[in-house]
């Protein structure tokens, strides 16, 4: 709509016939709606950093459990070398074992390292 020197003036006379009350009610509703845009940008902005958050939480996590499965494949394989050189009998309640053990490492290393390292784009202290 193309604005001219008429209509802002209809728009001026429109408030003139206004009573306090009504201007005051305009003006709550215009602050209102102002408020609303500030907080759904807020809300997009959180929205962003909790997706930025668990993006490289998630990374950090991936590279986490993978370099501990390849420490577990190494020492699986040096276990079964040194049982082998040794002429011990392969025992598989220990490679069970090992298996709980680095099962118990990824929840407890690699959840409380990622999750310390990236609380800070939450500005969050773990």
């Amino acid at each position: 709509m193309i604005s001219s020197k008429s209509t802002d003036i209809a728009g001026l006379n429109s408030l003139r016939s206004k009573n306090i009350n009504e201007i005051a009610q305009l003006i709550k509703v215009t602050k209102e709606k102002k408020k609303k845009l500030c907080n759904d940008k807020n809300e997009r902005e959180n929205i962003k950093q909790l997706e930025n958050f668990v993006k490289e939480q998630s990374n950090c996590f991936n590279i986490c459990k993978q370099n501990l499965y390849e420490r577990l494949e190494k020492d699986l394989n040096e276990y079964i070398f040194f049982t082998s050189k040794n002429k011990i009998n392969l025992n598989e309640e220990h490679i069970q074992k090992l298996y709980r053990n680095y099962n118990n490492i990824e929840e407890e290393l690699c959840y409380s390292s990622c999750s310390k390292k990236y609380s800070t784009l939450l500005d969050y202290k773990t």
